[in-house]
């Protein structure tokens, strides 16, 4: 790929890889491209009251998105947080927390049904040392028997420092060899019991264990549009070389998947069809090249 100067205007640059296209073709490539680019994320937080979710909002997120109480249900109405950075936005849902009473219960599965199809990513707080699943269990086939798509479900097991049993020195950083077992254990359990198309993983908010795992996942699991926004939000400490590799990536097959919708270079003669293949191409690496001028 040819080297970009920094002088340059990315969109610039974008528009002219693509200038060999009639102009409406081009023009359309683009614009659902900038759709892209422009996209404002909604992520929804769930699970029961005490699991951790504002804590571990407030780990990974620039900003700080909710209060925490570690005596009472704190979130009894959703929270819409628009997150803002370098002009940037997304919005998180702090969604109440099942499992407190009947009534609650069932007034939060109403709530939740009328925000499914809004919500880009559900990201699932389950506690490491809560064996009480059920009401978690429950209410995510109810949610599945309305419709709700099994791939936009995120579990994560939070508060892996507290898992059984404790070490004698509570101040580290990782979970001894036998809270990894235990944890091990933990989420073979809950992989069995809430089927996901994702790895369980089991974090501390207070530690910052797993955290930059989490988001490399989060970046797969997300949606190709959101997967750069979202990720524009996060915290640097928690952001590593292998998640920039994949949010720049998954940016780049959003480009291309801008260029399919316009241009279809099988349904060409195979003259065409080649040009128009290397076109996308060159589209796709320059699109991954200036990632960091487009959401840096």
């Amino acid at each position: 790929m040819s080297q970009i100067h920094e002088s340059q205007d990315p969109h610039d640059v974008l528009h002219t890889c693509l200038n060999l296209l009639p102009q409406q073709a081009t023009e359309r490539i683009l614009s659902r491209l900038q759709k892209a680019i422009n996209y404002e994320p909604v992520i929804g937080i769930m699970g029961k009251s005490g699991a951790g979710k504002s804590s571990l909002c407030n780990a990974l997120f620039q900003q700080t998105v909710c209060l925490t109480s570690d005596l009472t249900a704190c979130t009894r109405e959703p929270q819409r947080l628009v997150l803002t950075v370098g002009g940037r936005c997304m919005t998180l849902v702090d969604l109440p927390g099942v499992g407190e009473t009947p009534e609650y219960d069932e007034k939060y599965l109403a709530l939740y049904q009328n925000l499914l199809a809004e919500l880009d990513l559900i990201i699932w707080v389950l506690r490491a040392d809560d064996r009480a699943r059920a009401t978690d269990i429950v209410t995510h086939r109810a949610l599945l028997a309305c419709g709700a798509d099994p791939s936009r479900f995120l579990f994560v097991i939070t508060q892996a420092d507290r898992v059984p049993p404790l070490p004698e020195h509570l101040a580290q950083d990782s979970p001894s060899t036998e809270q990894r077992l235990s944890l091990a254990a933990v989420s073979a359990l809950v992989s069995g019991q809430l089927p996901s198309s994702f790895p369980i993983m089991a974090v501390s908010a207070h530690t910052g264990y797993n955290l930059p795992f989490l988001v490399e996942l989060m970046v797969h699991a997300l949606p190709l549009q959101a997967s750069s926004a979202v990720y524009r939000q996060l915290k640097l400490e928690h952001q590593s070389a292998e998640s920039d590799y994949a949010v720049r990536q998954r940016f780049g097959e959003m480009a291309g998947a801008a260029f399919d919708s316009v241009i279809d270079p099988n349904s060409l003669p195979s003259r065409w069809g080649a040009l128009l293949l290397r076109l996308r191409e060159k589209l796709v690496q320059l699109a991954t090249g200036l990632w960091d001028r487009l959401f840096g």
